[in-house]
């Protein structure tokens, strides 16, 4: 993939690292062929791609990594370890990456966004009411922003997307709603209550009610 858009384009830029893996389950409930699809996916995929795009970037003296994971927080683990594993390694990879590069011109953050964004992993998951998603178009606008921002105090750091928006001066995210007439609830960061209701049957993320 790598080696064909550098043959085609000449160099590559930027890396986005939205593919993603989804298991939810206690440890002893996870085969380990659930465990392997989510880090192969999940932390192995993010790392592969991250690791042949390095060398473009480090030769161009520019790049560009966003990955999509959360910012680590211990408190999600039981319930989702495999899955926390993943996601988190992801989060670790775009922080390491910052610190290996530190003095060039590339950079890598991660990106998690604060409510419910319509995708097919909402849809196919029925994860929570609609009236609590956001369009992905939210996602889209921030990981631009963050293509083109070079200022330190972004380099390497688990961004949350409203928050970023809010810092760079978007302050109206109406646009956003799937349902224009309702503001969603946020899911990140998660409340120590919505951790203990995602415990309970589906065993499913903070802020996210799902019919699995």
């Amino acid at each position: 993939m790598v080696d064909a858009t550098v043959k085609e384009f000449g160099r590559v830029d930027f890396l986005i690292c939205n593919s993603g893996a989804l298991w939810w389950k206690n440890v002893d409930a996870t085969p380990m062929s659930k465990y392997d699809l989510v880090q192969g996916v999940n932390a192995r995929g993010t790392f592969a791609c991250v690791a042949a795009c390095l060398p473009h970037m480090r030769r161009q003296n520019f790049g560009r990594v966003v990955v999509m994971s959360p910012p680590v927080d211990s408190r999600l683990l039981k319930g989702h370890v495999a899955y926390c594993i993943s996601k988190f390694g992801m989060t670790m990879i775009a922080e390491g990456v910052a610190k290996e590069t530190e003095g060039t011109g590339i950079s890598a953050n991660a990106l998690w966004p604060a409510t419910l964004i319509e995708s097919f992993a909402t849809r196919n998951f029925q994860m929570g009411e609609t009236d609590n998603w956001r369009k992905a178009d939210i996602i889209a606008d921030a990981t631009v922003m963050i293509l083109q921002d070079d200022s330190k105090d972004v380099r390497g750091k688990a961004l949350i997307d409203e928050e970023y928006l809010y810092s760079r001066g978007v302050t109206d995210l109406k646009k956003y709603r799937y349902n224009p007439d309702v503001e969603p609830k946020k899911a990140w960061p998660p409340e120590d209550e919505d951790i203990a209701k995602s415990r309970g049957g589906a065993g499913v993320p903070p802020g996210v009610m799902s019919k699995l």
